[in-house]
């Protein structure tokens, strides 16, 4: 699992019908401090948490969470959010 701030939304006319149960947003992960870390961007599946811009999720990126929290075997996907961070705290 990893931290990660919402940096964008995809908007599609069309997608795949495994994908019509979530929105899809654009993620970057974040340390700790909240400071982006690196130049990867993601593309995440939100399944219903009400993810936005600017939000801080908790991210899984593995196929078989994907799999499991969508309720489909046919998910085209492999970074799902697992919920919205309302708060954290880190001591460095």
């Amino acid at each position: 699992m990893q931290l990660c701030k919402v940096t964008g939304t995809i908007v599609s006319s069309r997608k795949a019908a495994a994908l019509s149960d979530g929105k899809l947003l654009i993620v970057h992960p974040i340390d700790p401090t909240g400071s982006i870390v690196g130049d990867m961007d993601m593309l995440a599946i939100d399944p219903g948490h009400g993810a936005g811009v600017d939000d801080v999720v908790l991210v899984a990126k593995e196929g078989s969470v994907v799999r499991q929290l969508m309720g489909r075997d046919d998910v085209p996907a492999n970074v799902i959010i697992l919920g919205v961070v309302d708060d954290w705290s880190a001591e460095a």
